[in-house]
């Protein structure tokens, strides 16, 4: 009879723990499909609180950079809808009149005036010193490390003349065009020459800087077609003596040109 009541007690207690854990097994796998269903709504809850939606880049702001090189135009919109701001560099040698309020500061001022300072940010590198010591000295990295959208650059070749060949101020100009794509891949460089001088070499140096431009499918903004010509004394009324920087009046010329390169109306 006892060895009955084990058996039965055996049996007993084997269909509760069986039942028990069909019960426990139910109940989780239906925890579970509960969780994965709700899982997604969650998700995408808190992603569309935590993620601010894109705002369209503004038509007005976008139809003003119509004469920029394309790729600066796209990045450009790019930044707008990503909420930055694009960096512009302004690079040269004391042409650019950073200290006397030259062009490269009156620039400066008009495009943050017209673009927004929120949508452009616009930072003026300039050097009192040959391509070849732009270089050496680390002046490129220093632009780099800005890491630019849009370069415009004066490649110091008035500096060189005289100092260095012009192969080498363009296997420099390839240089520092290396140093701020590591930077910012999809930067964008422009060239323009220095300003004009009464010169018979110089100007020579200037045609090859343009063909160069040309042969590395590199803009080149020619801002020489508004000044005098180099064979012309007037040319002075623009320049210091000895044509060292543009004057006040050379200055004002020069901006007036990249102004309507970069603000299209």
């Amino acid at each position: 009879m006892r060895t009955a009541l084990t058996y039965l007690a055996v049996i007993v207690c084997g269909i509760f723990l069986v039942s028990g854990y069909v019960y426990w097994k139910d109940k989780t796998n239906n925890s579970v499909e509960t969780t994965e269903k709700q899982a997604p709504v969650v998700s995408d809850t808190e992603k569309n609180n935590k993620e601010e939606k894109k705002e369209p880049a503004d038509p007005a702001l976008l139809s003003l950079t119509e004469n920029w090189p394309k790729q600066a135009q796209e990045t450009f919109a790019k930044a707008l809808e990503d909420g930055r701001a694009y960096k512009l560099a302004i690079v040269g040698s004391a042409a650019l009149g950073q200290e006397d309020n030259g062009w490269s500061e009156l620039l400066k001022e008009e495009l943050v005036h017209t673009y927004g300072e929120d949508n452009l940010e616009v930072t003026i590198f300039e050097y009192p010193v040959r391509s070849d010591q732009f270089i050496a000295e680390g002046y490129d990295e220093k632009v780099a490390k800005f890491k630019p959208d849009l370069v415009l650059f004066e490649p110091f070749a008035l500096n060189d003349n005289g100092n260095i060949e012009t192969e080498d101020n363009h296997d420099n100009i390839m240089s520092f065009i290396s140093t701020v794509e590591k930077e910012n891949e999809d930067a964008v460089i422009i060239l323009q020459p220095p300003h004009p001088v009464v010169s018979t070499i110089y100007p020579g140096q200037i045609e090859e800087l343009k063909e160069f431009a040309e042969e590395q499918d590199l803009v080149y903004l020619d801002h020489w077609s508004v000044w005098p010509d180099t064979d012309d004394d007037e040319l002075y009324d623009f320049v210091l003596d000895p044509a060292s920087a543009p004057n006040e009046k050379g200055h004002q010329l020069w901006f007036e040109y990249l102004k309507e390169y970069f603000i299209a109306e």
